[in-house]
């Protein structure tokens, strides 16, 4: 039986080539998404390669969205094997620059959407008795970079 993951932010980057290596490597694959018109492209290579990829809803800063997608994934396969939490993006400018809601929404995009798809499948893999998380991030969590320098009178 082949093992089933779900990778969210698969629309672009890092997600749509986990999602591709996955399928391509026989995993039943979700690539998961908060806009499925962006998911045309990878059901063409789908179909025209006839690899086990399937494009699913998911927003990671919504409950119900993660909820209806990780429970309809599980209802369907019987179990999830591999979580690719991917979904996420960047804030560039220097700090006094940002509003205090665009911190906020990558924070819930970047953070919380983590904790949101993580805590939806644990269920899934501990009934199941395996599974694997892979959480994927950026340097910049570990590294802060100067954008600007503030220039003193």
């Amino acid at each position: 039986m082949a093992k089933v993951a779900v990778v969210t932010g698969s629309s672009s980057g890092i997600g749509y080539e986990t999602s591709l290596l996955l399928a391509r490597n026989q995993f039943t694959t979700y690539a998961t998404m908060r806009n499925l018109n962006k998911g045309e492209e990878l059901k063409g290579i789908a179909s025209r390669e006839r690899i086990p990829l399937h494009i699913a809803q998911l927003n990671v800063n919504d409950d119900s969205s993660v909820e209806n997608a990780i429970g309809s994934i599980f209802k369907e396969n019987g179990k999830i094997d591999l979580l690719v939490n991917n979904a996420g993006y960047d804030l560039f400018g220097s700090l006094e620059e940002a509003s205090i809601e665009e911190i906020r929404e990558q924070f819930e995009t970047n953070f919380f959407g983590v904790v949101r798809t993580t805590k939806a499948v644990i269920p899934a893999m501990r009934k199941q008795g395996s599974g694997t998380i892979v959480n994927i991030s950026s340097v910049g969590v570990c590294l802060g970079l100067p954008i600007t320098q503030a220039s003193l009178p």
